[in-house]
């Protein structure tokens, strides 16, 4: 996997908790749908900030192990939730668990769903849900989602979140600080997100210009619905639905 968010996870936490999601609307709707189920995988878990709404919010215990590519995001993590969950550093496509979990879920890390009313835009913009992955390749997404199966139980669930539009925007940060993220499509499928954080010269005291403090360009490959479902299918899961609150698609492992 090319991308990690080595360039921004010092500014992470900031620009996720200043609006980017709502992580209780996640995370209330994710318990709901697991159930009772309690080993989870979490794909993508960046600095745990999901995790520890899933903890702080579940009723009883949960066992929760989270993967992600950018150890320094990994690193953030474990300093939030001490011994609470365990993380751990891999590639997807290399991932060896033992097929252990109850369930596992992605809320904006390797695949996630975009979906909008089709009012147009500039960005991404669909009546239809396409999904997004950070994988390019299509051998590539085949054999990380066949790791994903093979560490979930028989009938083991997969939970992808779904996001809105993705558009060029920015937004105001506390201390001082900007969030921009630019948008650029491409005919063959894929596009590029900037993800910047600016910090005005001079700190507001009269100085020109703009300083970039962090910057970080990922690329993701698109499907369209009928596209991945048809991934998915071939990597052993079976579509059964959208919540009622349209904040996941989830899958039965076969």
């Amino acid at each position: 996997m090319s991308d990690s968010y080595e360039g921004l996870s010092t500014h992470y936490d900031l620009i996720m908790t200043s609006g980017y999601y709502d992580y209780d609307a996640y995370a209330r709707t994710l318990l709901g749908l697991i159930g009772d189920r309690r080993r989870l995988l979490e794909i993508g878990a960046g600095t745990g900030l999901v995790c520890e709404k899933l903890l702080d919010l579940a009723p009883t215990g949960l066992e929760i192990t989270g993967v992600d590519h950018t150890e320094s995001m990994l690193d953030q993590a474990r300093r939030r939730l001490g011994g609470r969950a365990e993380f751990v550093q891999a590639d997807l496509r290399h991932l060896t668990l033992p097929s252990r979990f109850d369930a596992a879920y992605s809320v904006g890390g390797v695949w996630y769903f975009i979906h909008d009313d089709g009012a147009g835009g500039d960005g991404i913009d669909s009546d239809e849900p396409v999904l997004a992955s950070h994988l390019l390749e299509e051998d590539d997404n085949i054999t990380a989602l066949s790791r994903v199966h093979a560490a979930l139980k028989p009938d083991g669930l997969l939970a992808l979140a779904t996001q809105g539009p993705h558009r060029d925007h920015e937004r105001v940060l506390p201390g001082g600080l900007v969030y921009s993220q630019k948008i650029r499509l491409a005919p063959d499928n894929t596009f590029t997100k900037d993800y910047y954080v600016r910090r005005a010269a001079g700190n507001g005291q009269g100085g020109a210009g703009e300083e970039t403090v962090a910057h970080q360009r990922c690329e993701y490959r698109l499907y369209t619905m009928e596209q991945a479902e048809r991934l998915l299918k071939q990597c052993g899961f079976r579509s059964e639905g959208v919540t009622s609150d349209g904040l996941f698609h989830y899958l039965t492992r076969q």
